[in-house]
């Protein structure tokens, strides 16, 4: 396989080239600060992990995010908490495994289907938010795009 200039991305273990024509920010992601340690893209429903020196380190993934009503916020946040086992109080009792807040309003990262939208977090599948949740911590910083 070759590889193009940006480096190889990983993606479940299996390392991968960049695209042609994929994002021009930090390490071929569309994020832009790269002080970040997580990058996500939701118009692509793309994410990655990062080393916090621009670095992608694993990613990308597929991931879901908020629906009509429910919208996942864009900008800059900082991890606030972990919790390996959350359960939703505000959406009847929902199982968050892996959850990574990165908010003051209860969103996360965390483990759950990617095949449908959700109420403002970002899911990804069961061993990419246990990936997340290992990489990431209170105090780092997280970038999430449209």
């Amino acid at each position: 396989m070759a590889t193009i200039g940006l480096g190889a991305l990983q993606l479940g273990g299996v390392a991968l080239a960049a695209p042609a024509g994929s994002a021009d920010g930090v390490g071929g992601t569309p994020c832009t600060d790269a002080r970040i340690k997580a990058c996500v893209d939701l118009s692509e429903n793309r994410a990655w992990l990062l080393d916090g020196d621009g670095n992608v380190t694993y990613g990308p993934v597929k991931n879901s995010h908020g629906a009509e009503g429910y919208e996942t916020p864009t900008g800059d946040f900082v991890i606030q908490r972990k919790e390996k086992d959350h359960v939703s109080q505000e959406y009847e009792g929902s199982p968050m495994p892996y959850a990574v807040f990165f908010d003051n309003n209860g969103r996360a990262f965390h483990g759950g289907a990617t095949d449908r939208e959700s109420a403002g977090c970002v899911r990804l599948g069961k061993e990419d938010a246990k990936r997340f949740f290992e990489h990431l911590n209170p105090n780092d910083r997280v970038q999430i795009v449209e």
